[in-house]
């Protein structure tokens, strides 16, 4: 398919499970993205891990000359077609946000006692200042739930850690995270996955 896309991004599947949630998270990505590229690391046989295999799709992003890249693991699902532009106008005014998430819903016991993930720390996210474009800056967690990175922080790679060890890399360099939409909108992805590989446990 031709690709109609206004301007340069694609999108990094992440796979460690084969068959289990591979082809319908590419269903998934094909209904919602018709128009975009889609690149996938496969780690199957967990010869990566975790690290190596972020690190691998963010070489493949780079290498392909994208300027941002959709980064999506094939246990999420988008609840409707993700606002790319909107996320991309995130990134745009915030020049210090390493990425835009997209909210998914509570997973863990803790979040689903609070009713959601910003709901379980709410005075750790701050709110957007802008009335056309909505989301809240954190600088909890650059999370690898499906978000959108800007080509300037996939260039920079990924350390031989989990996301916590790349979020201190990022927040001790002066960056910021963000999370797209109203803090009580409702999630635009769902987590459909139960437990990754060993390699990926953090």
């Amino acid at each position: 398919m031709t690709r109609t896309n206004k301007w340069n991004w694609g999108v990094i599947v992440v796979s460690d499970r084969g068959d289990l949630y591979l082809p319908g998270c590419l269903d998934n990505v094909a209904a919602n993205l018709p128009e975009a590229e889609v690149l996938i690391v496969n780690d199957q046989d967990h010869k990566l891990g975790m690290a190596g295999a972020v690190r691998c799709g963010m070489s493949m992003a780079f290498d392909a000359g994208w300027e941002h890249v959709l980064w999506v693991e094939e246990d999420f699902r988008f609840n409707r077609r993700p606002p790319l532009v909107a996320m991309r106008t995130v990134l745009d005014r915030s020049p210090r946000c390493a990425q835009v998430v997209l909210k998914r819903q509570p997973w863990s016991v803790e979040e689903a006692q609070a009713g959601g993930i910003i709901e379980m720390n709410p005075h750790d996210y701050l709110d957007s200042p802008y009335d056309d474009v909505h989301w809240t800056t954190h600088t909890r967690i650059f999370s690898l739930n499906p978000c959108l990175i800007p080509r300037h922080i996939f260039a920079l790679g990924y350390p031989n850690g989990n996301e916590a060890e790349q979020t201190t890399r990022l927040v001790d360099s002066g960056y910021h995270f963000a999370m797209y939409g109203k803090r009580e909108d409702t999630p635009l992805v769902h987590h459909v996955g139960h437990e990754h590989a060993a390699g990926w446990r953090l």
